[in-house]
C-alpha cells in the first residue's frame, strides 16, 4: 500500500479564509510519522496579536511553517518566513557541497545555499527588520486590528442588504459574499464592478458558489472608505439586478410567444384530423387505396390505354405535361385522378414502358402518340 509522508494544512485560504484545525490533523500526522506543514501566507501575519492565536492550536505539531510579509505586514514584495523544527532534515534534501563552494567557515555559520534550491539569494531579511523598526510591534497590531475591524464593518453591511449574503466566517480581514441567484448574476456583478474602475476585486468558488472577495488592503483604510465601497457595491447590484429582470421578462415573452405558436399549430392539425376523419367517414375512397386503384384502371380502361399504369406516381399539381429533352423531343405524361377527370383526356392517348429512364425525367412512362391540340 500506500503511506503517507507529507501533509500541506492551511491557516486562511485564499478562496474564502477558512482555517485547517491543525489540533485534530497534527496527532494522525504524528501517529503516521508524516511531515505536517502549515501555509499561513495571508493570515499568519494576524498570529502578533494575541487573540488571534488560538487559531494556530496544533501548531506543535507541524515540522515546518511559512508565511508571507508582503501579504498583510507592510513589507513590499516579495518576502517569505519560514521556520523548521530539525533544520538538518531541510539541508539534507537540498545540500550542495562541491569543492570550489566550500569554505573554512561552513561550521561555525549557517550557509542558506543549503536550505533552498538557488545557491544565492537576496538579503529580503534586511527590509523585514526595518519594517518591524519602523512600525513597532505595536504599530503593526494596530494595523491588522484596524483591517480585522473594518472587515466586520462590512460584514454588517452585507448582511443588513437581504440582496446580499455572506460565503465565510469572517475572522480576519476577507469577507466573501453574493446576491442571492445564480453564478451568472454574481459574475456579471463582479466584471460591472470591475468594469467601472472604483473598486477592483476578485472573485472565488466556495461549495460550487462564485463569490466575490473583498478584502481590506490599504494601509490607511477607515468606516468611510467601507461606507463608499459599500455604496458602490449596492448601486451597481442594484443596475444589475434590473438588467437580468428586463432579460429574463424578454426571455419569457418569447418562450410565451414559442407556447402559442405550438398550441395553435396544434389545435390546427387536431382540426384537420377532425375534419379527414368526417370526409373518410362520407367517402370511403379518400382512405381505401384498394377502391382508388380500381377507380383509375376503370378509367384508363374506358379511355383505351394499352397498359394499366399502374405504378404511375401522380405529381398533383400543374402543368400535367412535362418536357423532357432528348433527340425525338417528347412530352412525358403522368396521368392522376385529376387529369382522368379533365376535359382534354383524349381516349386515343396510348402508353408505352420505357426501358430507360432519362436525366431529370421523374415518371416511367410516356406518351407515343401525342393528339396535336396538345402541343402547344
Amino acid at each position: 500500500g500506500l503511506y503517507p509522508f507529507f501533509v500541506s494544512t492551511t491557516l486562511g485560504t485564499t478562496g474564502c479564509c477558512a482555517f485547517d484545525r491543525l489540533d485534530e490533523i497534527g496527532p494522525v500526522c504524528k501517529e503516521m510519522g508524516a511531515w505536517l506543514h502549515v501555509d499561513a501566507s495571508y493570515a499568519g501575519s494576524a498570529f502578533i496579536c494575541p487573540e488571534f492565536r488560538p487559531l494556530l492550536n496544533g501548531v506543535e505539531y507541524a515540522q515546518s511553517f511559512n508565511m508571507n510579509p508582503n501579504k498583510w505586514m507592510l513589507v513590499n514584495f516579495d518576502c517569505s518566513t519560514m521556520w523548521v523544527t530539525d533544520r538538518y532534515k531541510l539541508t539534507q534534501a537540498l545540500v550542495v557541497d562541491p569543492l570550489y563552494l566550500q569554505h573554512s567557515y561552513s561550521e561555525s555559520a549557517i550557509d542558506y545555499r543549503h536550505w533552498g534550491i538557488p545557491l544565492s539569494r537576496r538579503f529580503r531579511s534586511l527590509k523585514l527588520w526595518f519594517v518591524i523598526r519602523n512600525f513597532g510591534v505595536s504599530g503593526l497590531q494596530e494595523y491588522v486590528r484596524n483591517h480585522c475591524r473594518l472587515a466586520k464593518v462590512f460584514e454588517a453591511k452585507v448582511e443588513a442588504d437581504t440582496r446580499f449574503r455572506v460565503m465565510n466566517d469572517v475572522k480576519v480581514g476577507l469577507v466573501c459574499f453574493r446576491l442571492f441567484g445564480s453564478n451568472q448574476l454574481n459574475q456579471k456583478l463582479l466584471t460591472t464592478i470591475n468594469a467601472s474602475g472604483k473598486l477592483h476585486m476578485v472573485p472565488a468558488s466556495v461549495n460550487d458558489y462564485f463569490v466575490i472577495r473583498f478584502c481590506v488592503c490599504a494601509q490607511s483604510a477607515t468606516e468611510e472608505d467601507i461606507d463608499i465601497a459599500w455604496k458602490i457595491i449596492s448601486e451597481i447590484a442594484s443596475e444589475v439586478l434590473k438588467t437580468m429582470q428586463a432579460e429574463e421578462q424578454s426571455e419569457d415573452r418569447e418562450e410565451d410567444d414559442v407556447v402559442k405558436a405550438m398550441q395553435k399549430k396544434s389545435s390546427e392539425t387536431l382540426e384537420h384530423k377532425r375534419s379527414f376523419f368526417v370526409r373518410m367517414v362520407s367517402d370511403p375512397k379518400l382512405y381505401n387505396p384498394k377502391i382508388v386503384k380500381i377507380d383509375r384502371r376503370q378509367k384508363l380502361q374506358n379511355m383505351g390505354v394499352t397498359s394499366d399504369c399502374s405504378d404511375i406516381s401522380p405529381i398533383g399539381r400543374h402543368p400535367r405535361f412535362r418536357k423532357w429533352r432528348s433527340e425525338d423531343d417528347y412530352f412525358s405524361y403522368h396521368p392522376t385522378i385529376l387529369d382522368l377527370d379533365h376535359p382534354w383526356t383524349n381516349p386515343n392517348i396510348k402508353c408505352t414502358k420505357l426501358a430507360s429512364k432519362p436525366v431529370n425525367h421523374p415518371g416511367s412512362w410516356m406518351i407515343t402518340n401525342f393528339p396535336n391540340h396538345f402541343e402547344s
